[in-house]
């Protein structure tokens, strides 16, 4: 097998993993892989630690593992550190495998904060597995590029070797290892695809692991080039408002790639592949009609389609009772206070209201508009309802929710940062004039 260890060399050297110099810590389940890895490393004389963790899930088994990975360490006097987690984390809602491997990750970070790099036991096999698994979940390009040589500390030596290669080698060395059992049962979707799904093909083409390794080394190649592409393109068609970004629909409908650079964006956010499917006929719906996805929301307003965070819960009103004061809101930072006298230059500024203190009926109440709302625009006789009011001056329907006014004496005074009321403006005659002005969030710009 001394084929296997020059390829492993090779590989190392080729795509940069590490060198003898670097400390490597290798995590070690106690399964064959795992096991041939750190023969390899120890045989070609890298430095070593070895990592497992032992998350309890198997009982006993669980427990075999942990002193098999112990009696191999100190066999081939290796530093060896143990870490145990309580199953009560995985008593919780979520999958169970991608729980434990965050569990795992986290650790294997905490563990090169110091340097070194973290060195896992993936081979051909589990990038085809991984791979076909992404192809299926709908995850486009960075998805069917599968697993990388190496990804900041994380490094994959044995990424290139199919599972016939390192048992041959385990064979040849007389290795010992133990298997977790479950690993046999079908109950995971990876290990239908292993049990399943491959041997499928590969009695359809015998080579296919190696095929779809040689694959995810070009689909990485363009993905990297894809990606700078894309980004370029996303920069010329989306507009940033604040925090939300802006799709004109024409625009897009005219751009070259004009599907991939959707799925692009919206996928980045967690959008599945079924959504923005669901985003292109949304374009062609009325204004106000929304595609929702964990903590985003995309709304179509005219020709634009509009990505935002979904704002959380908060409370609808605040009661200001002092005729001075400093407050945070959802909708920004108010400041408020009195003077009396001629208020000078009335400012043009709608982030600045300059209102008639005699009007106000203190506690003034700051809340959300809600709909038959209506106040008297400034320059305006007649009174207008706010709902027809932000519609003509073409705010979104995020920008909508997201418009507080505030109110004296049941009366709305202030549709705030927008347009103060007529019936509150300074006049000549004004012996008090009480300055309010607000600065809007980002996401609330206007």
């Amino acid at each position: 097998m001394q084929t296997l260890l020059k390829q492993i060399e090779g590989f190392i050297e080729k795509e940069k993993l590490f060198s003898r110099c670097d400390r490597l810590v290798v995590g070690v389940s106690g399964g064959m892989d795992s096991v041939v890895l750190v023969h390899v490393l120890k045989y070609l004389d890298y430095q070593l630690e070895l990592a497992h963790m032992n998350y309890g899930l198997r009982g006993a088994e669980s427990e075999r593992d942990e002193q098999f990975v112990r009696q191999l360490a100190e066999e081939w006097g290796l530093s060896l550190q143990v870490k145990r987690i309580d199953p009560a984390l995985f008593s919780g809602e979520g999958n169970l495998q991608e729980i434990a491997r965050k569990l795992r990750y986290d650790w294997f970070t905490e563990l090169v904060q110091s340097g070194g790099f973290i060195v896992t036991a993936h081979h051909a096999n589990d990038q085809a597995e991984t791979i076909l698994m992404n192809l299926l979940r709908g995850t486009g390009l960075n998805g069917i590029k599968g697993m990388q040589p190496k990804r900041e500390q994380v490094c994959r030596p044995l990424l290139f070797a199919e599972r016939a290669m390192l048992e041959a080698y385990a064979t040849e060395k007389g290795l010992k290892w133990v298997e977790d059992s479950s690993n046999l049962t079908d109950k995971y979707n990876r290990n239908r695809i292993r049990h399943q799904v491959l041997p499928a093909i590969t009695a359809m083409y015998p080579d296919s692991i190696r095929r779809i390794y040689l694959n995810s080394r070009n689909f990485q190649s363009l993905a990297t080039y894809t990606e700078l592409q894309v980004q370029r393109s996303l920069a010329k068609l989306i507009e940033q408002k604040g925090e939300e970004q802006w799709l004109p629909i024409l625009k897009w409908k005219k751009t070259t790639g004009a599907a991939y650079l959707l799925f692009e964006w919206l996928h980045g956010v967690g959008f599945s592949a079924e959504q923005v499917e669901q985003a292109v006929d949304l374009m062609e719906s009325q204004t106000g009609h929304t595609i929702q996805s964990g903590g985003y929301q995309l709304l179509k307003n005219r020709n634009w389609l509009i990505l935002s965070r979904k704002a959380p819960a908060v409370n609808e009103w605040i009661v200001l009772e002092e005729r001075s004061g400093t407050l945070e809101f959802p909708g920004g930072r108010l400041n408020w206070s009195g003077q009396k006298g001629e208020p000078g230059t009335l400012p043009t500024d709608p982030l600045i209201a300059m209102m008639d203190g005699s009007r106000l009926e203190f506690p003034l109440l700051l809340r959300k508009w809600k709909a038959g709302d209506y106040f008297y625009p400034l320059g305006m006789p007649k009174k207008k309802k706010i709902a027809r009011f932000l519609t003509d001056i073409k705010l979104s329907r995020n920008q909508k929710d997201n418009t507080w006014v505030l109110e004296s004496g049941k009366k709305i005074c202030w549709v705030v940062g927008l347009r103060l009321d007529d019936r509150f403006k300074v006049k000549p005659s004004t012996q008090e004039v009480l300055r309010f002005q607000v600065s809007l969030p980002v996401s609330n710009g206007i």
